[in-house]
């Protein structure tokens, strides 16, 4: 079944209203909203090459972290033109491989400085497990460098029926392998039975390439998704609170 056509302003509670899973972004949904640490961290890597990155240049990238993330930066111009500048050549395929092992630990430390999951985030798949529903977790970023958010949310005793993360899918969003294997797990035959939560556009196009319903936690200084079938503000939305 494919998805109907995107309406970034129907209400998420109607979106959900013949659904039986809802998955969720690791990053910027159920960890480190607005991906405070996240971008901390770039930012600390693209500096120690000579390149200063702004909030707008992260939030215009934000969605899988690491490598596919530097990536993205370097398509920006200014950003592109000031490692060159810096280099004396533009990027190339071994500064990229460099500036991503470089980026692991931080991405580590990001982790251990944001380990809590999101309180909003825990209250909305509790209640819609209570409901009846099928809940997930879809994450770019490999186990090994999740450690300490992944110790948090067992202890938190979150009730995700499936954790999916790069281990298990092997190309990040856009792909749509994440919502493949999340739908797998949950034994779910019809990706139109399930949304994915969201705050990049990189999930959104995943959710659409998948046929599944895509639903964009809105981020401050950022365009609604124009591939989102609605948008909320607060998770809270999704349970009618």
């Amino acid at each position: 079944m494919q998805n109907s056509k995107p309406n970034p302003s129907a209400p998420a509670g109607e979106i959900l209203k013949d659904a039986r899973a809802v998955a969720f972004s690791w990053h910027g949904v159920l960890f480190d909203r607005d991906r405070v640490a996240i971008h901390a961290a770039m930012r600390e890597t693209f500096a120690k090459w000579g390149v200063q990155l702004t909030d707008a240049d992260l939030v215009a990238t934000r969605g899988p972290t690491g490598r596919p993330q530097i990536v993205r930066l370097f398509s920006i111009p200014h950003v592109a033109e000031a490692f060159r500048a810096r280099h004396n050549h533009w990027v190339r395929e071994e500064d990229l491989d460099t500036m991503a092992r470089d980026h692991e630990p931080r991405l580590l430390a990001a982790a251990a400085s944001a380990p809590a999951p999101n309180q909003e985030a825990c209250d909305a798949i509790r209640a819609l497990h209570a409901r009846g529903m099928r809940t997930a977790v879809i994450c770019c970023t490999p186990r090994r460098l999740l450690g300490p958010q992944l110790e948090a949310l067992a202890a938190a005793n979150v009730p995700l029926d499936a954790i999916v993360t790069a281990d298990e899918a092997c190309e990040p969003a856009p792909a749509p392998w994440g919502v493949f294997e999340a739908l797998r797990v949950l034994g779910i035959n019809d990706a139109a039975l399930m949304a994915l939560v969201d705050d990049s556009p990189a999930g959104a196009v995943a959710a659409r390439n998948a046929g599944a319903r895509g639903i964009a936690l809105s981020v401050a200084g950022a365009a609604a998704s124009s591939d989102a079938s609605a948008t909320v503000a607060s998770l809270s939305e999704l349970v009618g609170r």
